[in-house]
């Protein structure tokens, strides 16, 4: 077996778990739409009835609205945490590790996310014949069809995208614990705690 030891990291860019979370980032919000407009939204009512407008406020106006919103803030903001406790590593060690066990938590919480919108939002999948290359750089989804006829409910993803970006989020998860777990290991003060 041959050893080939790591590049120095010089910045937070180096990082590993970094490059991977902002990856995952980039996918999962090019993959799942923002917002889908909700059945109640894309039609006129047809009663001049005021509580029926008073009942539907911005975001209950569309599918899974709050779902998708929390799913895109939580995972656009794990790289920009990545960063911060790469800075306070060597200044506050004890606040860069607080910060590591964020991002685990928000891995576990893209995690639910996902499974989630899978869940509840995404329609029964259609079966997919190929991978068509064009629709892979166009989409920016990691080589997974993405079909949205625009109707409600029309737009699926594969399970498979669910799944592999699931599968890469807890592995990077395992790849921060190891990160926290050396960051105390070579910090005198906590590592004795």
């Amino acid at each position: 077996m041959t050893y080939y030891p790591r590049r120095p990291v010089k910045s937070f860019q180096d990082l590993e778990v970094y490059q991977k979370l902002l990856a995952i980032a980039v996918i999962v919000v090019k993959g799942i739409p923002p917002k889908r407009p909700a059945p109640e939204v894309a039609r006129p009512l047809e009663s001049g009835d005021k509580s029926q407008r008073d009942i539907l406020s911005k975001d209950q106006g569309n599918i899974g609205s709050g779902t998708v919103a929390a799913l895109h803030e939580c995972a656009l903001s794990l790289p920009i945490k990545i960063a911060a406790a790469h800075s306070l590593r060597f200044g506050n060690t004890e606040q860069a590790i607080r910060i590591l066990e964020e991002i685990m938590v928000g891995c576990n919480k893209i995690v639910v996310y996902l499974e989630l919108y899978r869940d509840l939002y995404n329609s029964a999948p259609e079966v997919a014949t190929g991978v068509d290359e064009a629709s892979d750089n166009e989409t920016g989804t990691g080589g997974h069809v993405i079909k949205d006829n625009g109707n409600i409910g029309s737009g699926t993803i594969e399970l498979e995208f669910f799944e592999e970006q699931i599968k890469n989020i807890l592995s990077i998860r395992f790849k921060i614990l190891h990160l926290q777990r050396s960051w105390i290991k070579f910090t005198p003060s906590i590592g004795k705690k």
